[in-house]
């Protein structure tokens, strides 16, 4: 007898990339503990990847699509701390970093590129401050060391993020 597969799928929003994983809706059925893969770093039930390749916003994006993942959605005071101590952890300078949040589709509407609510932002003082010009954010800017709105065509490093088992 065949069982009908299920797929979850994530969608980036920014690209227009859809990357799906069969799951299992068996009935019953006593699922693995998720873990993340090698290279990711865990934390509240998500794993994050830092990756130093210099790409623009866009390009960074769809390199995390291809990964299973998104450009990183930071929900919570503690997880930007975990965010910048990943980062810190493979760049000591604590250069700018990519992360996943952009008004792209309209100005002043922020979005993350994984379609989770915009619930807590760290702006650096006077940001986000840009125009039509300025719709993509990256982390560590200035002494603060917080968020910044930006040209996205700058090429930054940049920080995936995705769920266990995907």
């Amino acid at each position: 007898m065949s069982v009908p597969l299920r797929f979850l799928c994530l969608l980036s929003l920014a690209v227009g990339a859809l990357h799906c994983t069969p799951v299992s809706d068996q009935e019953g059925e006593l699922s693995e503990p998720q873990y993340c893969p090698q290279d990711w770093s865990s934390y509240n039930n998500r794993c994050f990847r830092y990756v130093a390749s210099q790409l623009d916003w866009a390009d960074a994006e769809s390199y995390c699509v291809s990964l299973g993942a998104n450009l990183a959605s930071v929900n919570n005071k503690g997880e930007f701390s975990f965010v910048k101590n990943l980062i810190k952890s493979f760049d000591p300078a604590e250069s700018y970093t990519w992360i996943g949040l952009s008004d792209l589709h309209k100005e002043g509407r922020w979005m993350w590129t994984d379609g989770s609510k915009v619930v807590y932002t760290s702006w650096s003082s006077g940001e986000p401050n840009g125009s039509r010009e300025e719709n993509c954010v990256h982390t560590n800017h200035q002494k603060d060391k917080l968020w910044n709105d930006i040209t996205c065509s700058y090429k930054h490093a940049f920080v995936c993020a995705t769920r266990p088992g995907l």
